[in-house]
């Protein structure tokens, strides 16, 4: 019923923000974007879309010490307790990596 009509919506709505709105700090192949208004507001991650997209194994969206991602912290304190295991997250070879991607292709060189 109506509940879930509202729940896809702001899912999608969440989706559309952070595909329209926002930093590209890596040049992904899509239109993904770091919204921090949705990113703050949310607290659960999907404002850092653009790095969720960058870095699609990462249990960390968050990658910055001020984006907000509390899966993060919830998926830490499981991994501690021994409930979560293989917890993965961007190295700095794979964010330099990625960054070296950004300098050799501008976003005409995506079409």
């Amino acid at each position: 019923g109506v509940r879930i009509a509202a729940v896809h919506h702001s899912t999608f709505l969440v989706n559309s923000l952070c595909h329209t709105w926002g930093q590209r700090p890596w040049n992904t192949e899509d239109l993904s974007r770091n919204n921090w208004v949705v990113g703050l507001l949310l607290g659960n991650g999907e404002g850092w879309h653009n790095n969720h997209h960058a870095f699609q194994f990462s249990a960390r969206v968050g990658l910055e010490w001020w984006q907000l991602d509390v899966p993060w912290y919830i998926i830490k304190l499981l991994e501690h307790l021994g409930l979560a295991t293989n917890v993965k997250v961007p190295t700095e070879i794979q964010k330099l990596q990625m960054s070296l991607k950004n300098i050799t292709q501008s976003p005409q060189d995506e079409n």
